[in-house]
């Protein structure tokens, strides 16, 4: 019952709104338009402020802190992991070439992660029956 007359309200103020900014625009146009520009900035300003304070946190971009510092770590490791030997400078004592390449072959056979996984037997096939619990 209330939509009734509420409609015929907004419709009116919509027109009146229209009807004194095309008045504004014909008699004053440069105060018009100054007005309009001081309206954007305002609009402007006031969305970077709540932007800045409280959205700029929660977006992906530049304001996860925490995620950031798993990111550089995750890239850490993988630099890490497969970054290149670095080359070996010659040292006074000679060593046997033989023993260089065996020490070589123990530390490539060897895996130094291994994965913390584990089998669970058991069988899989039985179902338990939902309706006796």
């Amino acid at each position: 019952m209330a939509r009734k007359w509420i409609t015929p309200v907004i419709y009116t103020l919509i027109a009146l709104a229209v009807f004194y900014v095309a008045v504004q625009l014909l008699t004053d146009t440069t105060s018009f338009l100054s007005s309009i520009i001081m309206m954007i900035g305002f609009a402007v300003l006031l969305y970077g402020a709540i932007y800045f304070f409280f959205l700029r946190h929660r977006m992906g971009s530049g304001g996860n802190k925490n995620e950031m510092k798993k990111y550089k770590q995750a890239v850490k490791q993988s630099k890490q992991k497969y970054k290149a030997p670095s080359p070996v400078k010659a040292s006074k004592v000679k060593t046997n070439p033989s023993f260089k390449t065996a020490s070589i072959q123990k530390k490539k056979s060897r895996r130094k992660n291994t994965p913390n996984l584990r089998v669970i037997e058991g069988s899989k096939n039985t179902k338990k029956d939902r309706a006796s619990f």
